[in-house]
C-alpha cells in the first residue's frame, strides 16, 4: 500500500465525494476494472469520501454513470499538480531556468586555483607559470588539458621534480614535488645557549664551547649557560710576558638540564550551571537574488524555544566586471538546554586536580622527568560553593636554547 501511495503521489492523486444508492456497485464495478481505492470514509447511507489516482478519474466517469452515481473532487494532490502551478508562475519557472543555467556555466569556469606540496617554490612564481601554460583564475575548463599545464609548469620552473593538475569542481589544485639539492654548507658563526626559563642546574653537558654556570646554580631566562666564545689558556714568552690571546667563536653546543618549577591554579564549582546541545539540529535553505530571499527547503523561523543560529552565505564568485547578484543562505539552528549538575567536594577537586595537572603538561617540553608533585586545597577560612587547588610541579628538563649572534 505504501509503494502504491508514491506511485499515486508521482502520478497525481484526487480526493472525491462520491454519491448514489448503489455506491457499492459503483466501488465493486471500479474494483473489477483494476481501479484501487483508500482513505475510504462513509458519510452517510448515500455519500462516500475516497482517494485514487489521477488516471482513474475518466474511467469513474463512465462507471458513475451505470449506476446512476455521481462525484466531485474536493483536493487533487501530487507532482502533476505541483508542477502545472509551477509552469503557471513564469517568472518563478523564467528565474529558476536562469538561476540552474548561471550556475551550470559558471561551474563550466575554474575560479580558484590551491597550490600545494612546495617549500621552497614561491607560490606565486607556480601561479604565474600555470598562467602561462594556460591555466588562471576565469579560464573555461575545456580550453586546457591538464598534461599540458603540467608539462608547461615543469618546463618554466627547473626546481620542480613532479606537476600534478586535477579538477574539483571549479577549483584546480595544483600538487608540486620540488627536486632535492645537495646541502650547502653554511660557514660557521657564533652562537649561545642561554636559559630558555629560570631553573636551578643540575648537569652540564659542554659538547661545543665554554661552560659558563655549574652544577647548583640558579639560573633566569636569557643568562647565558655555554658560550660559543672560547679562550685559551694564558700563555708566557721566554722572558716571563703574557702573550697576547685571540677568542675563538663556535656555534656552542651542549646539554643544560636544570629543576624547573611549575604552578597553576583552578577552581571547581560544586553546581555548575548552563546550555548545553540536545543533539537535535534543523536547517533551512534559501536562495537570495538580489534583495529577495526565497525558502526552499525548511522554515526560516526556529524549531526550537532555545537555540544557537548559524548563518552560511554562499556567493558566486564574479568573472571580471561581472557581479552575480545570487546567494544561497543555509541557515542552522541546534538546540540547546539548561543544565544543572551537581558534584561532591571530593568529585570536585578529582576534577580541578585533573585540569590543573593537564594544564602544566602543556608547557612540558618533549623530554622531561618529573621530580616531585603536589596538589593542595586552598582554604579561604568561609564557606564557599566550589572547591580551590593549587598544583606544584618540580621537573627535571634541558633549558638550554641556543641564540645566535651576528
Amino acid at each position: 500500500m505504501f509503494i502504491l501511495r508514491i506511485l499515486a503521489y508521482l502520478f497525481g492523486q484526487v480526493t472525491m465525494v462520491v454519491k448514489g444508492r448503489t455506491l457499492e456497485k459503483f466501488i465493486n464495478m471500479a474494483t473489477t476494472r483494476g481501479i484501487h481505492f483508500w482513505d475510504v470514509k462513509r458519510l452517510d447511507e448515500d455519500t462516500l469520501v475516497v482517494r485514487t489516482t489521477l488516471s482513474a478519474v475518466k474511467p469513474l466517469r463512465h462507471i458513475a454513470r451505470r449506476t446512476s452515481s455521481r462525484f466531485h473532487i474536493t483536493e487533487k494532490k501530487g507532482l502533476p499538480f505541483a508542477l502545472s502551478n509551477v509552469l503557471k508562475r513564469k517568472p518563478l519557472l523564467i528565474g529558476v531556468v536562469v538561476f540552474v543555467s548561471g550556475l551550470y556555466l559558471l561551474s563550466s569556469f575554474v575560479w580558484f586555483i590551491d597550490v600545494e606540496g612546495n617549500k621552497s617554490v614561491p607560490r606565486e612564481e607556480i601561479l604565474r607559470a600555470a598562467r602561462e601554460a594556460g591555466i588562471y583564475r576565469g579560464t573555461a575548463k575545456w580550453s586546457f588539458e591538464n598534461s599540458a599545464v603540467e608539462d608547461g609548469i615543469l618546463e618554466r620552473i627547473p626546481r620542480l621534480s613532479w606537476v600534478g593538475v586535477r579538477l574539483h569542481g571549479t577549483k584546480a589544485i595544483i600538487s608540486v614535488a620540488e627536486k632535492k639539492l645537495p646541502a650547502v654548507e653554511i660557514a660557521p658563526g657564533r652562537s649561545d645557549i642561554v636559559a630558555g626559563k629560570a631553573g636551578l642546574v643540575e648537569d652540564v653537558l659542554v659538547l661545543k664551547g665554554q661552560a659558563v654556570v655549574k652544577d647548583g646554580q640558579t639560573v633566569l631566562p636569557g643568562e647565558v649557560l655555554i658560550s660559543g666564545e672560547i679562550w685559551p689558556a694564558e700563555a708566557v714568552d721566554e722572558d716571563g710576558a703574557v702573550l697576547p690571546r685571540e677568542p675563538r667563536y663556535v656555534r656552542a653546543k651542549g646539554i643544560v638540564r636544570a629543576r624547573v618549577w611549575y604552578e597553576e591554579y583552578g577552581e571547581m564549582a560544586l553546581v555548575e550551571e548552563g546550555m548545553q546541545a540536545t543533539g537535535r539540529v534543523a536547517q533551512a535553505w534559501s536562495i537570495k537574488i538580489g534583495r529577495r530571499q526565497i525558502n526552499i527547503k525548511g522554515s526560516p523561523n526556529p524549531p526550537y524555544k532555545d537555540y544557537e543560529r548559524t548563518v552560511t552565505v554562499r556567493r558566486l564568485p564574479g568573472w571580471r566586471n561581472l557581479v552575480v547578484p545570487v546567494e544561497v543562505v543555509s541557515t542552522t539552528f541546534r538546540e540547546i538546554k539548561p543544565y544543572k549538575r551537581s558534584r561532591s567536594r571530593e568529585e570536585a577537586f578529582e576534577t580541578a586536580r585533573n585540569e590543573v595537572l593537564e594544564a602544566i603538561r602543556s608547557q612540558l617540553p618533549k623530554e622531561y622527568k618529573i621530580l616531585n608533585q603536589k596538589v593542595e586545597i586552598i582554604k579561604t577560612g568561609r564557606p564557599e560553593e566550589l572547591v580551590r587547588v593549587r598544583a606544584s610541579v618540580e621537573v627535571l628538563e634541558d633549558i638550554g636554547v641556543e641564540r645566535t649572534l651576528k
